[in-house]
């Protein structure tokens, strides 16, 4: 037991030196605010990006972790702003689609498949793009709509448990019970996960019902004006089913 605390004193300050030595070297630095990020340590990868910014200056790559870290951080306003300052940068399209994720936490989907659009076009092989696109127009009950993103997804990245499950929910929305059941087993995921997909399905199968209705004319009422009716409000964030692990 002596021999193995001496060897983990040790490596830390093996890591220690490391990690030192990795905070003069700008590339190597960002990279560990990255890992940072990668293994949820938000808050202090925002300490550690300010020290980066004071010592090698602000890059459109720092920003942009700024503005997921604040999201992640649940500071809204400030990461909106963060990701606005990045639309026209190399990075637009993870800005674009930030702006979708937070668009969707507040349960304003069509805003949120707006950012997603602009984030996909940008960016038209990322399957985490076109996912949450196609869950964004699922709540707001546009199926048709949502089924190009979602296909997309799933034949880009069909290993994906998130991916799987929206695809799923798709399917199952669209009356295509079998073929998602067999989807979700291919896939292995967990009883749990298939539950949520249904529950899922069921509620966009309510948004499309209500997006409908107020699509169709009122007896009486102009077609024009049936037409203009809004759909009915959604409650859920946009990142909750496909958040589910198997």
């Amino acid at each position: 037991m002596s021999e193995q605390a001496d060897a983990q004193v040790a490596l830390s300050k093996l890591r220690d030196q490391q990690d030192r030595a990795g905070y003069d070297d700008k590339s190597v630095y960002l990279g560990l605010i990255g890992k940072m990020q990668d293994e949820g340590l938000y808050f202090a990868s925002l300490a550690h990006i300010d020290v980066y910014e004071k010592r090698f200056g602000a890059s459109p790559a720092l920003t942009l972790m700024r503005a997921d870290a604040l999201r992640e951080t649940g500071q809204d306003a400030a990461a909106a702003q963060a990701y606005q300052n990045l639309v026209g940068s190399v990075v637009q399209s993870r800005a674009y689609h930030g702006l979708g994720l937070l668009a969707g936490r507040r349960s304003d989907f069509a805003g949120a498949a707006a950012a997603l659009r602009q984030a996909a076009q940008s960016d038209p092989t990322n399957a985490q793009v076109a996912n949450d696109l196609g869950y964004a127009l699922m709540r707001t009950g546009a199926l048709p709509e949502a089924r190009v993103p979602v296909m997309q997804a799933l034949q880009l990245d069909g290993r994906n448990p998130r991916v799987v499950s929206n695809a799923a929910v798709w399917l199952v929305a669209n009356g295509k019970r079998e073929q998602a059941v067999a989807l979700m087993q291919r896939a292995a995921l967990s009883a749990a996960t298939q539950k949520a997909v249904l529950q899922e399905a069921e509620r966009v199968r309510r948004a499309s019902t209500q997006r409908a209705r107020a699509a169709a004319p009122v007896a009486g009422q102009p077609a024009r004006l049936a037409a203009a009716s809004p759909a009915g409000p959604s409650h859920v964030r946009l990142t909750e089913l496909t958040q589910a692990t198997p």
